[in-house]
């Protein structure tokens, strides 16, 4: 197994010993995308839509780095840290993929880095 590790400068640093994804033969594995402002690392917006609109903002930057789109989305698992604002986070990601639906897994968490509301993650695929 040949695993590249993907780095996309315009995409937000990674906060630790992690990839902003890896392909392995013709799949993308995406790591979880949090509202974080690119050039400052900062979280953007204070409302779920608005994180939810930034996470996947950074989502199709990685995307967009190695030739894919939304449309090569399989499968997304969602961290949400208070399932009271699921509807709001739905209704968001509902926008962001039309008509496109892959899989999907939605869990709430505790807690994500800087108290991000969401982060999605994400395996898209090259075919």
């Amino acid at each position: 197994m040949e695993m590249e590790q993907i780095t996309v400068k315009d995409a937000p640093a990674a906060i630790g010993p992690y990839s902003h994804a890896v392909k392995v033969n013709d799949i993308l594995y995406v790591s979880g995308q949090v509202p974080f402002d690119p050039q400052t690392g900062d979280i953007v917006g204070r409302t779920m839509a608005e994180q939810t609109r930034q996470a996947l903002a950074n989502l199709d930057t990685i995307l967009k780095g190695v030739g894919l789109t939304r449309k090569n989305i399989v499968k997304t698992t969602v961290f949400l840290t208070n399932y009271e604002f699921f509807k709001e986070f739905n209704d968001t990601y509902g926008e962001y993929l039309g008509d496109h639906r892959p899989a999907r897994s939605a869990v709430e968490v505790s807690r994500l880095p800087k108290d991000a509301l969401v982060e999605i993650e994400a395996i898209a695929s090259f075919r």
